[in-house]
């Protein structure tokens, strides 16, 4: 399929999100039952780990995408609150963080709803983006999404660029949709052991893919945990990141909602159909 790169406000040569998932303990409660023991981590992010990453987007005067799941909405309100005050968006990361992909369809659409009047309830708006827990979906998530009120969804990782994708396969509606990569994503080095990479290491590929993107794509979209990156070496490593991209010249960086509300309204954006089923 032939490639053109996106147009971007003020002539940017990239578009650059940088996007945080979780903060909290939900994850935790469903692999482990409680929040205790030396893997049950979540709760280092409301503790720790946000409010370091806030500073350095803070100090870079940054946009921020914070995904974050309903209960914990819920249980960290102020947390939450504090950070679209200081100018970031919210989207929804599932309820609890879910296995997504095993739900039903009524279930799923439950969770969608909850997870979305809870952030709409403490945030006093209605979030605009849903990324599904861990990217799974269901052939019904798309859909569901979309009947929810949502402009955009984050869970694909099928192209560069963002693009536009229909919700149902006999249907014209469409949500746009910001794909991510997990070569970008902090979870693969800096999950838990019995391997965890160095973070200099991690910061060097990364500016590999930055450069790579600012090159031939003009898309570059980054996926961080409060509760991995917010450790003091890793949001060390993290600015010297955005150090070198801020090195360069003709960047548009953007909260989510804001670059999904341009995706929609240029005329050259891709649009695809629904993603294939599997026959019965």
């Amino acid at each position: 399929m032939p490639f053109t790169r996106p147009t971007w406000p003020e002539s940017a040569r990239t578009a650059v999100l940088l996007t945080f998932d979780n903060f909290g303990e939900s994850l935790d409660l469903i692999r482990f039952g409680h929040a205790g023991g030396a893997s049950a981590d979540g709760v280092y992010a409301p503790r720790r780990g946000v409010e370091r990453i806030l500073d350095l987007l803070d100090g870079h005067r940054l946009p921020g995408t914070f995904f974050v799941e309903g209960w914990n909405a819920a249980r960290y309100a102020p947390l939450a609150r504090e950070i679209v005050a200081r100018g970031h968006e919210m989207g929804v990361h599932g309820w609890m963080h879910e296995a997504w992909e095993k739900l039903d369809v009524d279930r799923e659409r439950a969770l969608i709803h909850r997870a979305t009047d809870t952030v709409a309830q403490v945030l006093g708006q209605k979030p605009k983006g849903w990324r599904s827990p861990g990217g799974e979906t269901t052939p019904a998530t798309l859909r569901l999404v979309h009947e929810a009120g949502y402009l955009y969804d984050s869970s694909f990782g099928d192209d560069d660029i963002p693009y536009a994708i229909k919700v149902a396969a006999d249907g014209e509606a469409t949500l746009v949709e910001l794909p991510w990569s997990w070569s970008l994503d902090d979870a693969i080095f800096y999950g838990h052991a019995p391997r965890i990479a160095h973070p200099a290491d991690v910061t060097r590929l990364w500016i590999d893919e930055f450069d790579a993107a600012h090159e031939m794509t003009g898309f570059f979209h980054l996926l961080c945990h409060p509760r991995f990156t917010g450790r003091p070496p890793r949001v060390r490593a993290l600015h010297v990141l955005l150090d070198h991209v801020l090195g360069h010249t003709g960047l548009w960086f953007a909260r989510c909602d804001t670059l999904a509300e341009h995706v929609a309204t240029l005329s050259a954006t891709p649009r695809y159909d629904a993603p294939a089923v599997a026959e019965a």
